[in-house]
Protein backbone atom coordinates (compact mmCIF):
# COMPACT_ATOMS: atom_id res chain seq x y z
CA UNK A 1 0.00 0.00 0.00
CA UNK A 2 1.32 3.42 -0.90
CA UNK A 3 1.14 6.12 1.76
CA UNK A 4 0.82 9.61 0.40
CA UNK A 5 2.65 12.48 2.13
CA UNK A 6 0.33 14.58 4.27
CA UNK A 7 0.12 18.33 4.20
CA UNK A 8 1.58 20.31 7.11
CA UNK A 9 -1.92 21.25 8.28
CA UNK A 10 -2.99 17.61 8.35
CA UNK A 11 0.10 16.63 10.30
CA UNK A 12 -0.51 19.35 12.87
CA UNK A 13 -4.14 18.30 13.21
CA UNK A 14 -3.16 14.65 13.64
CA UNK A 15 -0.56 15.49 16.30
CA UNK A 16 -3.07 17.66 18.16
CA UNK A 17 -5.68 14.89 18.04
CA UNK A 18 -3.20 12.33 19.36
CA UNK A 19 -2.16 14.72 22.15
CA UNK A 20 -5.78 15.29 23.17
CA UNK A 21 -6.53 11.58 23.19
CA UNK A 22 -3.44 10.79 25.25
CA UNK A 23 -4.15 13.63 27.66
CA UNK A 24 -7.80 12.58 28.04
CA UNK A 25 -6.80 8.97 28.65
CA UNK A 26 -4.14 10.05 31.15
CA UNK A 27 -6.57 12.30 33.00
CA UNK A 28 -9.13 9.53 33.24
CA UNK A 29 -6.48 7.09 34.46
CA UNK A 30 -5.25 9.42 37.19
CA UNK A 31 -7.59 8.15 39.84
CA UNK A 32 -7.22 9.15 43.46
CA UNK A 33 -5.08 7.17 45.83
CA UNK A 34 -7.50 5.37 48.13
CA UNK A 35 -6.72 4.45 51.73
CA UNK A 36 -9.00 2.33 53.88
CA UNK A 37 -8.28 1.50 57.49
CA UNK A 38 -9.28 1.66 61.11
CA UNK A 39 -8.43 3.91 64.07
CA UNK A 40 -8.11 2.29 67.50
CA UNK A 41 -7.02 3.07 71.04
CA UNK A 42 -3.32 2.21 71.36
CA UNK A 43 -3.81 0.48 74.71
CA UNK A 44 -7.19 -1.24 74.46
CA UNK A 45 -7.33 -1.76 70.67
CA UNK A 46 -10.96 -0.61 70.82
CA UNK A 47 -12.21 1.26 67.72
CA UNK A 48 -12.46 5.05 67.95
CA UNK A 49 -15.66 6.53 66.54
CA UNK A 50 -16.02 9.79 64.63
CA UNK A 51 -12.34 10.77 64.66
CA UNK A 52 -11.32 13.72 62.46
CA UNK A 53 -8.79 13.02 59.71
CA UNK A 54 -7.30 15.95 57.81
CA UNK A 55 -4.41 16.77 55.50
CA UNK A 56 -3.07 19.51 53.24
CA UNK A 57 -3.66 22.19 55.90
CA UNK A 58 -7.30 21.17 56.19
CA UNK A 59 -8.11 21.22 52.48
CA UNK A 60 -9.04 17.52 52.62
CA UNK A 61 -10.73 15.88 55.60
CA UNK A 62 -12.86 12.94 56.62
CA UNK A 63 -14.02 11.02 59.67
CA UNK A 64 -14.15 7.48 61.05
CA UNK A 65 -17.51 5.78 61.35
CA UNK A 66 -19.11 4.26 64.44
CA UNK A 67 -16.80 1.24 64.24
CA UNK A 68 -13.63 3.27 63.68
CA UNK A 69 -13.31 2.61 59.93
CA UNK A 70 -12.43 5.28 57.38
CA UNK A 71 -11.91 5.75 53.67
CA UNK A 72 -9.73 8.54 52.29
CA UNK A 73 -9.30 9.43 48.63
CA UNK A 74 -6.21 11.53 47.96
CA UNK A 75 -5.28 13.24 44.67
CA UNK A 76 -1.93 12.28 43.18
CA UNK A 77 -0.20 15.58 43.93
CA UNK A 78 -0.83 15.02 47.67
CA UNK A 79 0.19 11.36 47.84
CA UNK A 80 3.27 12.27 49.94
CA UNK A 81 1.36 14.47 52.37
CA UNK A 82 0.82 13.71 56.07
CA UNK A 83 -2.48 12.66 57.62
CA UNK A 84 -3.42 14.25 60.96
CA UNK A 85 -5.86 12.59 63.36
CA UNK A 86 -7.54 14.58 66.14
CA UNK A 87 -9.83 13.19 68.81
CA UNK A 88 -11.19 14.20 72.19
CA UNK A 89 -8.93 12.90 74.99
CA UNK A 90 -6.25 11.70 72.55
CA UNK A 91 -2.86 12.99 71.45
CA UNK A 92 -2.45 14.23 67.90
CA UNK A 93 -1.35 11.45 65.53
CA UNK A 94 0.65 12.21 62.38
CA UNK A 95 0.72 9.52 59.70
CA UNK A 96 2.78 10.00 56.50
CA UNK A 97 0.74 8.67 53.60
CA UNK A 98 3.85 7.02 52.18
CA UNK A 99 3.85 4.75 55.25
CA UNK A 100 0.12 3.99 55.19
CA UNK A 101 -1.09 0.74 53.64
CA UNK A 102 -3.87 1.17 51.03
CA UNK A 103 -6.13 -1.32 52.82
CA UNK A 104 -6.52 -2.76 56.31
CA UNK A 105 -4.23 -0.19 57.91
CA UNK A 106 -4.47 0.30 61.67
CA UNK A 107 -3.73 3.70 63.22
CA UNK A 108 -3.35 3.80 67.00
CA UNK A 109 -3.98 6.88 69.14
CA UNK A 110 -2.64 7.46 72.64
CA UNK A 111 -5.24 8.44 75.24
CA UNK A 112 -4.78 11.36 77.61
CA UNK A 113 -7.13 11.31 80.64
CA UNK A 114 -9.05 14.50 81.29
CA UNK A 115 -8.49 16.52 84.45
CA UNK A 116 -11.46 17.13 86.70
CA UNK A 117 -9.94 20.20 88.35
CA UNK A 118 -7.93 23.20 87.21
CA UNK A 119 -5.12 24.91 89.09
CA UNK A 120 -6.24 28.02 90.95
CA UNK A 121 -3.31 29.96 89.47
CA UNK A 122 -4.74 29.64 85.97
CA UNK A 123 -4.95 33.03 84.28
CA UNK A 124 -8.64 32.66 83.42
CA UNK A 125 -9.94 30.44 86.20
CA UNK A 126 -8.62 31.78 89.49
CA UNK A 127 -11.63 30.63 91.50
CA UNK A 128 -14.54 28.23 91.53
CA UNK A 129 -17.40 30.63 90.78
CA UNK A 130 -19.35 30.30 87.57
CA UNK A 131 -18.90 33.92 86.53
CA UNK A 132 -15.21 33.30 85.72
CA UNK A 133 -16.26 30.72 83.13
CA UNK A 134 -18.77 33.26 81.85
CA UNK A 135 -16.04 35.89 81.51
CA UNK A 136 -13.87 33.44 79.58
CA UNK A 137 -16.70 32.66 77.17
CA UNK A 138 -17.22 36.37 76.62
CA UNK A 139 -13.54 36.61 75.65
CA UNK A 140 -14.03 33.64 73.33
CA UNK A 141 -16.95 35.40 71.63
CA UNK A 142 -14.84 38.53 71.18
CA UNK A 143 -12.12 36.42 69.52
CA UNK A 144 -14.39 34.69 66.97
CA UNK A 145 -13.28 36.90 64.08
CA UNK A 146 -9.64 36.19 64.93
CA UNK A 147 -9.91 32.45 65.53
CA UNK A 148 -12.08 31.32 62.60
CA UNK A 149 -11.85 31.66 58.82
CA UNK A 150 -11.66 35.31 57.82
CA UNK A 151 -12.67 34.92 54.17
CA UNK A 152 -15.54 33.11 52.43
CA UNK A 153 -14.97 29.35 52.33
CA UNK A 154 -16.51 26.64 50.17
CA UNK A 155 -17.15 23.50 52.20
CA UNK A 156 -17.76 20.32 50.22
CA UNK A 157 -19.30 17.63 52.38
CA UNK A 158 -21.16 14.38 52.81
CA UNK A 159 -24.29 13.82 54.86
CA UNK A 160 -26.20 10.73 55.87
CA UNK A 161 -29.45 10.20 57.79
CA UNK A 162 -30.54 6.79 59.05
CA UNK A 163 -33.76 5.89 60.87
CA UNK A 164 -33.80 2.49 62.53
CA UNK A 165 -36.57 0.61 64.25
CA UNK A 166 -35.49 -1.06 67.47
CA UNK A 167 -36.52 -4.52 68.67
CA UNK A 168 -36.47 -6.02 66.13
CA UNK A 169 -33.78 -3.90 64.56
CA UNK A 170 -33.95 -2.93 60.91
CA UNK A 171 -33.29 0.12 58.78
CA UNK A 172 -36.50 2.05 58.09
CA UNK A 173 -35.02 4.94 56.11
CA UNK A 174 -31.59 5.63 54.65
CA UNK A 175 -30.60 8.89 52.96
CA UNK A 176 -27.23 10.30 51.94
CA UNK A 177 -25.94 13.02 49.70
CA UNK A 178 -23.25 15.47 48.67
CA UNK A 179 -23.61 19.19 49.34
CA UNK A 180 -21.61 22.39 48.99
CA UNK A 181 -21.80 25.06 51.67
CA UNK A 182 -20.88 28.67 51.04
CA UNK A 183 -19.73 29.92 54.44
CA UNK A 184 -19.08 33.65 54.73
CA UNK A 185 -16.26 35.00 56.86
CA UNK A 186 -16.77 34.70 60.60
CA UNK A 187 -16.31 38.45 60.71
CA UNK A 188 -19.96 38.47 59.65
CA UNK A 189 -21.54 36.00 62.05
CA UNK A 190 -25.04 37.19 61.11
CA UNK A 191 -24.54 36.52 57.40
CA UNK A 192 -26.18 33.18 56.64
CA UNK A 193 -24.54 30.22 54.96
CA UNK A 194 -25.82 29.07 51.59
CA UNK A 195 -26.32 25.43 50.60
CA UNK A 196 -26.07 23.91 47.14
CA UNK A 197 -27.44 20.38 46.89
CA UNK A 198 -25.12 18.44 44.57
CA UNK A 199 -26.85 15.06 44.61
CA UNK A 200 -28.58 12.61 46.91
CA UNK A 201 -30.08 9.16 47.13
CA UNK A 202 -32.40 7.43 49.53
CA UNK A 203 -34.06 4.20 50.44
CA UNK A 204 -37.78 5.06 50.60
CA UNK A 205 -40.09 4.37 53.50
CA UNK A 206 -42.12 1.29 52.65
CA UNK A 207 -44.22 0.76 55.75
CA UNK A 208 -43.91 3.74 58.07
CA UNK A 209 -45.01 7.35 57.96
CA UNK A 210 -42.85 9.40 60.30
CA UNK A 211 -41.79 13.05 60.43
CA UNK A 212 -38.58 14.59 59.20
CA UNK A 213 -36.87 14.68 62.58
CA UNK A 214 -33.70 16.45 61.55
CA UNK A 215 -32.89 19.08 58.94
CA UNK A 216 -31.02 16.90 56.43
CA UNK A 217 -28.34 18.93 54.61
CA UNK A 218 -29.15 21.98 56.75
CA UNK A 219 -27.46 20.30 59.72
CA UNK A 220 -24.24 21.58 58.14
CA UNK A 221 -24.96 25.12 59.31
CA UNK A 222 -27.45 24.48 62.11
CA UNK A 223 -24.73 22.78 64.18
CA UNK A 224 -22.11 25.50 63.74
CA UNK A 225 -22.50 26.67 67.33
CA UNK A 226 -19.99 29.49 66.91
CA UNK A 227 -22.16 31.11 64.27
CA UNK A 228 -25.73 30.00 64.74
CA UNK A 229 -26.57 28.89 68.26
CA UNK A 230 -28.10 32.05 69.63
CA UNK A 231 -29.59 30.17 72.56
CA UNK A 232 -26.13 30.68 74.12
CA UNK A 233 -24.63 33.68 72.35
CA UNK A 234 -26.69 36.77 71.61
CA UNK A 235 -25.21 39.98 70.21
CA UNK A 236 -21.80 39.33 71.77
CA UNK A 237 -23.30 38.38 75.12
CA UNK A 238 -24.17 35.16 76.91
CA UNK A 239 -27.73 34.09 77.59
CA UNK A 240 -28.41 34.88 81.25
CA UNK A 241 -30.77 31.90 81.47
CA UNK A 242 -27.77 29.54 81.61
CA UNK A 243 -25.13 28.82 84.22
CA UNK A 244 -21.60 28.14 82.97
CA UNK A 245 -19.04 26.22 85.02
CA UNK A 246 -15.51 25.07 84.39
CA UNK A 247 -15.44 21.32 85.00
CA UNK A 248 -12.01 20.28 83.76
CA UNK A 249 -9.28 20.24 81.14
CA UNK A 250 -8.37 17.72 78.46
CA UNK A 251 -6.80 17.58 75.02
CA UNK A 252 -8.07 17.39 71.45
CA UNK A 253 -5.16 16.37 69.26
CA UNK A 254 -2.46 18.97 69.86
CA UNK A 255 -4.80 21.43 71.57
CA UNK A 256 -5.21 21.58 75.38
CA UNK A 257 -8.80 22.60 76.05
CA UNK A 258 -11.00 23.84 78.88
CA UNK A 259 -14.27 21.98 79.42
CA UNK A 260 -17.16 24.29 80.31
CA UNK A 261 -20.57 22.94 81.29
CA UNK A 262 -23.76 24.88 80.63
CA UNK A 263 -27.16 24.19 82.17
CA UNK A 264 -30.43 26.12 82.57
CA UNK A 265 -30.31 28.41 85.57
CA UNK A 266 -33.72 27.17 86.67
CA UNK A 267 -36.26 24.58 85.60
CA UNK A 268 -38.75 27.42 85.51
CA UNK A 269 -36.81 29.30 82.82
CA UNK A 270 -38.81 29.13 79.59
CA UNK A 271 -35.79 29.30 77.26
CA UNK A 272 -33.53 26.80 79.03
CA UNK A 273 -33.94 24.13 76.37
CA UNK A 274 -30.37 22.80 76.23
CA UNK A 275 -27.57 21.48 78.45
CA UNK A 276 -24.08 20.36 77.52
CA UNK A 277 -20.38 21.12 77.21
CA UNK A 278 -18.16 23.50 75.28
CA UNK A 279 -14.47 22.80 74.65
CA UNK A 280 -12.24 25.90 74.39
CA UNK A 281 -8.56 25.94 73.47
CA UNK A 282 -6.44 27.18 76.37
CA UNK A 283 -4.33 29.11 73.88
CA UNK A 284 -6.59 31.45 71.95
CA UNK A 285 -9.96 30.51 73.48
CA UNK A 286 -11.42 29.02 70.30
CA UNK A 287 -14.49 26.82 70.70
CA UNK A 288 -13.49 23.67 68.79
CA UNK A 289 -16.08 21.17 70.01
CA UNK A 290 -19.56 21.16 71.52
CA UNK A 291 -21.74 18.39 72.95
CA UNK A 292 -25.26 19.18 74.11
CA UNK A 293 -28.76 17.78 74.40
CA UNK A 294 -32.37 18.84 74.75
CA UNK A 295 -33.54 19.30 78.33
CA UNK A 296 -36.94 18.15 79.54
CA UNK A 297 -38.32 21.59 78.68
CA UNK A 298 -36.92 21.30 75.17
CA UNK A 299 -38.38 17.85 74.63
CA UNK A 300 -41.77 19.02 75.89
CA UNK A 301 -41.68 21.96 73.50
CA UNK A 302 -41.08 19.69 70.50
CA UNK A 303 -43.64 17.09 71.58
CA UNK A 304 -46.28 19.81 71.81
CA UNK A 305 -45.51 21.02 68.28
CA UNK A 306 -47.90 20.47 65.39
CA UNK A 307 -45.37 18.25 63.61
CA UNK A 308 -45.27 15.77 66.50
CA UNK A 309 -49.05 15.87 66.80
CA UNK A 310 -49.64 15.12 63.12
CA UNK A 311 -47.26 12.17 63.05
CA UNK A 312 -48.11 10.91 66.56
CA UNK A 313 -44.51 10.67 67.72
CA UNK A 314 -43.00 11.22 71.14
CA UNK A 315 -39.39 12.42 71.21
CA UNK A 316 -37.53 10.81 74.12
CA UNK A 317 -34.11 12.35 73.60
CA UNK A 318 -32.05 14.42 71.20
CA UNK A 319 -28.30 15.08 71.35
CA UNK A 320 -25.96 17.18 69.23
CA UNK A 321 -22.21 17.21 68.54
CA UNK A 322 -20.14 19.66 66.51
CA UNK A 323 -16.40 19.70 65.79
CA UNK A 324 -13.93 22.10 64.20
CA UNK A 325 -10.56 21.55 62.54
CA UNK A 326 -7.66 23.72 61.46
CA UNK A 327 -7.79 25.22 57.96
CA UNK A 328 -4.45 26.92 57.54
CA UNK A 329 -3.91 28.88 60.75
CA UNK A 330 -7.61 29.28 61.58
CA UNK A 331 -10.46 27.06 62.68
CA UNK A 332 -13.21 25.81 60.36
CA UNK A 333 -16.40 23.83 60.91
CA UNK A 334 -15.65 20.12 60.38
CA UNK A 335 -18.57 17.89 61.33
CA UNK A 336 -21.87 17.65 63.15
CA UNK A 337 -24.32 14.99 64.23
CA UNK A 338 -27.83 14.81 65.65
CA UNK A 339 -29.21 11.70 67.36
CA UNK A 340 -32.91 11.19 68.15
CA UNK A 341 -34.71 8.57 70.21
CA UNK A 342 -38.47 8.53 69.76
CA UNK A 343 -41.55 6.32 69.83
CA UNK A 344 -44.48 5.94 67.50
CA UNK A 345 -47.49 6.56 69.74
CA UNK A 346 -49.87 4.30 67.80
CA UNK A 347 -47.66 1.18 67.85
CA UNK A 348 -45.45 2.03 70.87
CA UNK A 349 -42.50 1.10 68.63
CA UNK A 350 -39.11 2.60 69.47
CA UNK A 351 -36.89 4.25 66.87
CA UNK A 352 -33.46 5.83 66.70
CA UNK A 353 -32.29 8.23 64.04
CA UNK A 354 -28.92 9.80 63.40
CA UNK A 355 -27.77 12.40 60.92
CA UNK A 356 -24.09 13.06 60.19
CA UNK A 357 -22.48 15.82 58.18
CA UNK A 358 -18.73 15.67 57.45
CA UNK A 359 -16.70 18.26 55.55
CA UNK A 360 -14.46 16.48 53.04
CA UNK A 361 -12.92 19.39 51.11
CA UNK A 362 -12.32 23.11 51.67
CA UNK A 363 -11.19 25.96 49.51
CA UNK A 364 -11.04 29.70 50.04
CA UNK A 365 -9.68 31.15 46.80
CA UNK A 366 -12.05 33.63 45.20
CA UNK A 367 -15.18 31.98 46.60
CA UNK A 368 -18.44 33.59 45.49
CA UNK A 369 -21.99 33.15 46.87
CA UNK A 370 -24.30 30.76 45.05
CA UNK A 371 -26.82 32.15 42.63
CA UNK A 372 -30.40 31.96 43.85
CA UNK A 373 -31.27 29.22 41.36
CA UNK A 374 -28.42 27.04 42.68
CA UNK A 375 -29.39 27.21 46.34
CA UNK A 376 -31.14 24.24 47.94
CA UNK A 377 -34.86 24.50 48.65
CA UNK A 378 -35.96 22.72 51.81
CA UNK A 379 -38.93 20.87 50.33
CA UNK A 380 -37.39 20.18 46.90
CA UNK A 381 -34.28 18.01 47.07
CA UNK A 382 -33.81 15.87 43.94
CA UNK A 383 -33.12 12.32 45.15
CA UNK A 384 -32.07 9.25 43.22
CA UNK A 385 -33.45 5.84 44.07
CA UNK A 386 -30.99 3.80 46.11
CA UNK A 387 -29.55 1.39 43.52
CA UNK A 388 -27.35 -1.30 45.02
CA UNK A 389 -25.37 -1.52 41.77
CA UNK A 390 -24.66 2.19 41.52
CA UNK A 391 -20.91 2.57 42.03
CA UNK A 392 -20.81 5.99 40.42
CA UNK A 393 -22.60 7.90 43.16
CA UNK A 394 -19.58 8.20 45.48
CA UNK A 395 -16.86 8.01 42.84
CA UNK A 396 -14.13 10.51 43.69
CA UNK A 397 -15.83 11.50 46.95
CA UNK A 398 -14.64 11.11 50.51
CA UNK A 399 -17.47 9.96 52.74
CA UNK A 400 -18.40 8.48 56.09
CA UNK A 401 -18.24 4.71 55.68
CA UNK A 402 -21.54 2.90 56.34
CA UNK A 403 -21.66 0.59 59.35
CA UNK A 404 -23.28 -2.15 57.24
CA UNK A 405 -22.71 -2.93 53.54
CA UNK A 406 -25.05 -0.98 51.28
CA UNK A 407 -26.99 -4.04 50.03
CA UNK A 408 -27.86 -5.03 53.61
CA UNK A 409 -29.10 -1.53 54.35
CA UNK A 410 -31.25 -1.04 51.29
CA UNK A 411 -32.76 -4.52 51.21
CA UNK A 412 -34.05 -4.58 54.80
CA UNK A 413 -37.80 -4.03 55.26
CA UNK A 414 -38.63 -4.52 51.58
Amino acid sequence: MDIQPQSNASVVLLVLLIFLLINQSSTYAQTDYVFQGKVVDAKTEQPLSYITLSMADGQISSETNKNGYFILKVPEHLKKDTLYLRALNYQLAQQPLTELAPVNSIIRLNAIPSESQVSTVDQYFSGAHSFQARDTLLKAIALIAKNYTDSPTLLHGFYREIIEKLQPSFCVSYTEGIIDVYKPSYYFTKKDDQIHFVKGRRKPLYTFTIPVLTPGPWASNMLDIVKYQEFLFRHGKLNQDYIFNLVGKTIIGDQPVYIIDFNPRSHQVSSGFFAGKLFLTTNGLAIIRSEYRLTEQGLNLINRSSNAQVYSTNLKGRSYTATYTKFGDRWSFQSGSITNNFTDVATISSFESRIDFVVTHRQSDNIQPFKAKDQAVYNRLPMQSFDRNSDEFLRGENYLMPVLPYPSLIESNK
